[in-house]
């Protein structure tokens, strides 16, 4: 196969896995409703624990990370003749997420898939990204603020490991596979380019903050309400 269809397949590939929305068919298989009709209204992760609970929340978290990194884990060691740095596709299933063709192409906002995606690739900045989520969300309980402190924790880390991180090497040794390798700038602009879309997708729940009117999460704090089957 030409190698500019071969990469253009990859890359379809990993938007049609971004775009499966796992907020949407959980709640169609466990509880026989369409999320986007409660709640929010968003198919995304947040949505998800607020109106189907703690457990099937977390599920839905749990496949929506891993979705960020399926394509990432293929283009590494099972599809041939990859030569696209594997977090551009983690990218693009983060804009399958937040516009995915089987929902009209309104989907969630990115922030486990896109964390997924360097959970697979680059795991210590998946762990940076994921504690600065949990840590402002405990402190404030708006995921907005979490959803955006945590990318940008990412990002910056990202940007040093560039400066000052672990030479590449073949075979990679434990350094480049926790942290990504020094030098690589494809990764903290994936990173800066997440964070800029993560923001956008926010910039509603930064008014309603400002207003007063932002619902503050509690699947963290206490046991939430959910609907019954």
């Amino acid at each position: 196969m030409d190698t500019i269809l071969l990469h253009a397949l990859y890359i379809l590939m990993a938007y049609l896995i971004g775009s499966v929305s796992f907020s949407y068919l959980v709640g169609k298989v466990f509880k026989r409703i369409d999320i986007r009709e409660h709640g929010s209204g968003n198919p995304g992760t947040t949505n998800a624990f607020r109106v189907l609970g703690k457990k099937l929340g977390t599920l839905v978290f749990v496949l929506d990370v891993i979705k960020g990194g399926v394509m990432i884990t293929l283009v590494l060691h099972v599809l041939p003749g990859n030569v696209i740095h594997p977090l551009v596709y983690g990218l693009v299933s983060a804009v399958g997420h937040v516009y995915p063709v089987f929902l009209r192409f309104k989907g969630g906002k990115a922030v486990a898939t896109g964390v997924g995606a360097f959970l697979f690739y680059a795991p210590v900045l998946g762990m940076v990204g994921l504690g600065g989520y949990i840590l402002v969300l405990k402190l404030t309980r708006y995921v907005s603020l979490g959803s955006v402190f945590g990318t940008a924790a990412l990002m910056v880390v990202s940007w040093i490991i560039f400066v000052i991180g672990p030479e590449a090497t073949v075979p990679m040794n434990w350094p480049q596979m926790l942290l990504g390798v020094g030098g690589d700038l494809v990764m903290p602009i994936v990173a800066t380019l997440g964070l800029a879309m993560i923001t956008y997708r926010h910039l509603g729940n930064f008014k309603k903050i400002r207003e007063g009117t932002e619902p503050k999460a509690n699947f963290l704090q206490k046991r939430t309400k959910h609907i019954k089957s």
